[in-house]
């Protein structure tokens, strides 16, 4: 695999080939991409409900949508960040896809399944949650184990959401 190298990155091997067992050299937090029918109703979900903030909206060609393997008819595309920059892509082909029927449990879907915001305040993202009239699935909040408690809910597409708090700050994770 050939990558081009970040100035920021962790240095690959002098050909600039990845090797096995080497990270990929991110430039940036990982980026997700979820497929919308309404974009519209999923911008107010993650701006309005979960307070992302939009950095990026633009519009493809059906031509470079082609050539790029991703739709005949071009998309839009719309880059919202979180405070600690990872970002949610949503995106609506021009003729949207075909929406199918929603699974009724979070692991019934294979491939991406659902994304996960770790929190620090579980009680107040379940206020935003209930005053928006979102509800969550299950028991509601859920001590997984020991000092991590979790909920599950969905966006106005089905997508599964959820919603993690650390007792204390997991070692492996900046703050």
């Amino acid at each position: 695999i050939l990558l081009t190298q970040h100035p920021l990155a962790p240095n690959p091997s002098a050909a600039g080939v990845l090797q096995a067992g080497e990270a990929l050299p991110m430039a940036a937090p990982l980026e997700v991409g979820v497929i919308c029918t309404d974009l519209e109703a999923m911008m107010r979900f993650y701006t309005g409900v979960l307070g992302l903030t939009l950095v990026g909206d633009a519009e493809t060609s059906a031509a470079m949508s082609t050539r790029l393997g991703a739709a005949p008819d071009g998309y839009r595309i719309v880059r919202l960040q979180t405070p600690r920059g990872e970002r949610i892509k949503l995106v609506q082909r021009r003729s949207g896809p075909v929406r199918g029927a929603a699974p009724r449990w979070v692991f019934d879907r294979p491939g991406l399944a659902y994304v996960t915001f770790v929190i620090t305040d579980m009680a107040g993202v379940m206020s935003r949650l209930k005053a928006a009239g979102v509800e969550t699935m299950g028991d509601g909040p859920v001590e997984v184990r020991p000092g991590v408690t979790a909920v599950m809910s969905q966006d106005p597409e089905n997508n599964f959401v959820e919603f993690v708090e650390y007792a204390e700050a997991a070692p492996s994770r900046p703050r």
